[in-house]
């Protein structure tokens, strides 16, 4: 028997866990607010998945599961033991801290596995801070959710979602785990694939991400607008080179393809803002630190100059400081 614990109620968490509740029906959705609690445990999780019916239209589903605060003890977790307990982050890299990772931990038992959905990079190092690597899967996913409400999602964009194993060593466990979460999406309605290199795939939607977010963030357009801009095209065009250089000096193999693919993402979402776009005009931190901080991290220990992520960087941090909402 399995059982999932979706932790995190933004357009992503909200996606999975209504779409998995169709695969496994012992579905708990984590949140952090008493108020999004109550909110959701008497109006329930609704997500829209456009174009859904054959004739174009909307389909809209809605599930109750059981919904637990952050900090609450999981009380349940003995009756399920001998369950295969699956533990899904969907919350942001800001959100990833050393108290979280503690929560996760109290809330595992002999057969949990985490499996991660953050953009950038930099969380496994602190989740393995009280996690085994062998019980943490990485996920890649260019599936695209827009959260309207506390209550509400849409599926904005179907995608594909790639899983690995955060351990560099061979596990039977954990492969055996991938291949069980892999069959776990597609009887959910997701195309997912297993990776023998996961590493190559995070970079992939790194380098992707620290070329939208900030860019779209920035001149506040949609993923869609942005090859359009002469000028913008050329900020993507440094910041690739860039990205790749790093890559290639770090010898982390990418898609020779990646630019079209850059190019196909913002095609594909073209009417999707960014979550750093979303991030900017609410007034909240962004991932920056994560993206293209984590880049420029990693470029400066080899000693590796990125004048056009800096720039970039520094951009976005100054739009950060202003705390209001960016009016439009």
């Amino acid at each position: 028997m399995n059982r999932i614990t979706v932790i995190g109620a933004g357009a992503l968490g909200m996606l999975f866990a209504v779409k998995l509740a169709s695969a496994v029906p012992n579905m708990e959705l984590v949140v952090r607010r008493a108020e999004q609690k109550h909110l959701l445990m008497s109006e329930g999780v609704s997500l829209t998945e456009a174009g859904a019916w054959p004739d174009g239209s909307k389909k809209m589903v809605k599930i109750f599961p059981k919904i637990s605060l952050m900090n609450e003890e999981d009380c349940s977790k003995a009756a399920w033991e001998g369950c295969t307990h699956w533990i899904v982050l969907a919350v942001k890299q800001t959100a990833i801290t050393m108290d979280l990772a503690y929560t996760v931990q109290q809330r595992m038992g002999p057969h949990s596995w985490v499996i991660c959905l953050q953009n950038g990079i930099g969380h496994v190092e602190t989740l393995e801070k009280f996690i085994p690597a062998k019980r943490i899967l990485l996920a890649v996913t260019t599936e695209a959710a827009l959260k309207h409400s506390e209550t509400e999602a849409e599926h904005t964009g179907r995608g594909r979602t790639w899983i690995g194993s955060a351990s560099p060593h061979y596990n039977e466990g954990a492969e055996d785990a991938q291949k069980k979460w892999v069959k776990l999406l597609e009887v959910a309605g997701f195309e997912a694939f297993l990776s023998k290199n996961i590493t190559s795939r995070i970079w992939h939607k790194l380098l992707v991400n620290s070329i939208i977010n900030p860019l779209t963030a920035i001149l506040q357009v949609t993923n869609g607008e942005l090859p359009g801009l002469p000028q913008a095209q050329q900020l993507m065009r440094a910041l690739f080179d860039e990205g790749t250089a790093l890559a290639a000096a770090l010898h982390i193999e990418l898609e020779p393809d990646l630019w079209e693919q850059l190019l196909e993402v913002c095609r594909r979402t073209s009417a999707n803002r960014s979550s750093m776009l979303q991030d900017v005009l609410a007034g909240r931190p962004t991932e920056l630190d994560a993206i293209n901080g984590g880049l420029l991290k990693k470029a400066e220990a080899i000693g590796l100059s990125m004048p056009t992520h800096l720039a970039v960087y520094r951009l976005v941090k100054a739009l950060e400081g202003r705390l209001p909402p960016i009016r439009r």
